[in-house]
């Protein structure tokens, strides 16, 4: 799944602050009592999900001004190409927003660099309201450079009515495409764990984890190559391709986003199935874990910081994030003091499914891959395209794999 997956809270946050964030007689600087929010957009949003998300936080705005009222909220939501060109521009003029709501894939390291944004103390107490390892993939050098919102487990979607069940093993798909079903897959880097994982390749290696074999990336890239053989089993280069495709009868499953749910439950309704993805011999899929983060300016003042803080922490709380869960119905919390009922809420308990195999990149390391996405992704469309064999291609995905920065190596 792109790891540059707009996040439908964004925009739905972008809406309900842009409508009651008017500074007032107080202007930017009015005694600290307004702070401004600077949210990325995606064109790869989920149109339904904007007004479902913005209902619910829309409320939770209300409750916050209540407990502060002299608080003013500003906003201005961009696309993702424009974010780094309005932060230079802001911070030059010392202008630079309070708070910002990023995708996951965002570097952070890069922009903390460059002055943009700062680190967050939390206090022991604070830091009950997310989960530990949560935190402790969002830190560089001991700073804590963002908090998690929501988040948005890689789920399998497909259309019941054609495919009864979703395939359980990578095996299997081949076997459903040979029998003329269809399946959309990603062919960029990004979506790389989905495969690689299943077969033992251990993409974000802890600092403890054995080495991975290299007949083991052999055999993903194998997989690849096998499933592009298949007439009905197709690679596309973004999201936006996968979940129109299976909207329209293109595709009878594929890849997806917990967020892409509205969307597809509105096009399919219950012909809309979901599971976990497909297990490789080597076990489950461990997808990353994807979640939208809220990040901090440098230029605030202390009182613009700590009410920035205040409200990060409001939708951080046990009925907050209870809340958003189960009146959503496709995010899950990550707050760890919540248990939802998992039985009564069947998405929920695919979605917890899930998160349970997959996992977390530290900030090195998706800088890391991000610095190296393109020869990744070409990599891979090597073997798909039959242009390299995965023999000639697997020491260079091994290469790379060897020098990933391992979680507690940091620098």
């Amino acid at each position: 799944m792109a790891q540059s997956r707009f996040l439908a809270v964004v925009l739905s946050l972008s809406g309900l602050l842009s409508g009651c964030g008017s500074a007032g007689n107080n202007g930017l600087f009015g005694w600290g009592r307004t702070i401004t929010v600077l949210a990325e957009l995606s064109s790869r949003a989920d149109p339904i999900e904007h007004a479902r998300v913005k209902a619910l936080l829309e409320e939770e705005v209300r409750e916050f001004k209540r407990i502060n009222p002299q608080l003013n909220i500003r906003l201005r939501a961009l696309p993702s190409d424009r974010i780094e060109q309005e932060l230079s521009y802001r911070t030059k003029r010392g202008l630079g927003p309070d708070l910002m709501l990023l995708a996951s894939n965002r570097d952070l390291i890069d922009l903390q660099d460059k002055g943009y944004i700062s680190p967050v103390q939390l206090s022991s107490q604070e830091q009950v309201n997310f989960r530990g390892s949560f935190l402790g993939h969002l830190r560089h050098r001991g700073q804590q450079l963002a908090v998690p919102l929501l988040v948005f487990p890689s789920l399998a979607c497909f259309d019941r009515k054609r495919l009864p069940q979703s395939p359980q093993t990578l095996a299997e798909l081949i076997r459903l495409g040979q029998q003329k079903h269809s399946f959309g897959l990603s062919s960029n880097s990004d979506g790389l764990d989905e495969v690689m994982s299943g077969f033992g390749v251990t993409l974000f290696p802890e600092k403890t984890a054995p080495a991975t074999q290299k007949d083991q990336v052999l055999q993903a890239l194998r997989w690849y190559r096998e499933a592009n053989l298949q007439p009905t089993i197709s690679f596309v280069d973004n999201d936006e391709e996968l979940r129109q495709g299976l909207i329209a009868g293109r595709f009878e499953w594929v890849p997806c986003s917990s967020g892409w749910l509205p969307t597809l439950e509105r096009a399919l309704g219950a012909n809309l199935g979901l599971a976990v993805l497909p297990a490789g011999p080597e076990g489950p899929t461990k997808t990353i874990l994807r979640m939208p983060l809220w990040v901090f300016g440098a230029q605030s003042s202390p009182r613009q910081r700590q009410l920035a803080k205040q409200f990060v922490l409001f939708t951080a709380n046990i009925v907050n994030q209870r809340n958003m869960a189960l009146e959503l119905g496709n995010v899950l919390p990550v707050n760890p003091s919540i248990a939802l009922p998992l039985k009564a809420y069947p998405t929920l308990a695919v979605m917890d499914a899930a998160t349970k195999d997959s996992i977390l990149a530290t900030l090195e390391q998706k800088k890391f891959l991000q610095q190296n996405a393109e020869k990744v992704g070409n990599w891979v469309n090597y073997v798909i395209s039959g242009v390299q064999s995965p023999n000639v291609v697997a020491p260079h995905i091994q290469s790379l794999i060897d020098a990933m920065p391992a979680m507690g190596n940091h620098p």
